[in-house]
């Protein structure tokens, strides 16, 4: 059907502080496996062979400049700076389904917009985060979660790094 799970609007909570109504735009993280050429003896051409993930990382924009932001900034001894972005999408029938998103990781970069002598009030600053945790639900179902520490990579429940970890002795 034409316009399934179309975004409707979304909010975003920094550290567990409500942005919502001020907040720019947002990018979610890029989700890539690494990848390796693998050729046999006899095998005619490479084939791709998953090493892994690359490493992830996410940006906010929020108007103007806010202070509460600023110190979480760099290494913090023993946390992790969170981030969850709450989404909701729309279907051509009007229904609606919400998306979290759940983050953690270090705030590496903060960057203002110019200030000029035209108009102020979209002026922002873009947070840029690397993470080392992220989770997605959909309508309350878990579709995503990658947490390298715990070595966990699950899509739609099925999480392909279990037999590994058993086999090491991880759990």
């Amino acid at each position: 059907m034409a316009a399934d799970h179309l975004l409707k609007s979304w909010a975003v909570w920094v550290d567990g502080v409500g942005k919502a109504g001020n907040c720019k735009d947002y990018t979610p993280p890029v989700l890539e496996v690494k990848t390796v050429d693998f050729t046999a003896g006899d095998m005619d051409m490479p084939i791709p062979v998953d090493d892994g993930m690359n490493p992830m990382e996410t940006s906010v924009s929020i108007f103007g400049l806010d202070r509460t932001i600023m110190p979480l900034f760099g290494f913090q001894t023993g946390t992790n700076t969170s981030l969850s972005v709450r989404s909701v999408f729309t279907d051509a029938s009007g229904s609606t389904f919400e998306c979290v998103e759940a983050m953690r990781g270090l705030v590496t970069k903060i960057e203002r917009d110019t200030q000029d002598n035209g108009s102020q009030r979209d002026k922002a600053m873009k947070v840029t985060m690397k993470l080392n945790y992220y989770k997605m639900s959909w309508a309350g179902a878990d579709l995503i979660e990658i947490d390298p520490v715990n070595h966990v990579r699950s899509f739609g429940g099925v999480d392909i790094l279990e037999g590994i970890r058993a086999a090491m002795m991880l759990t």
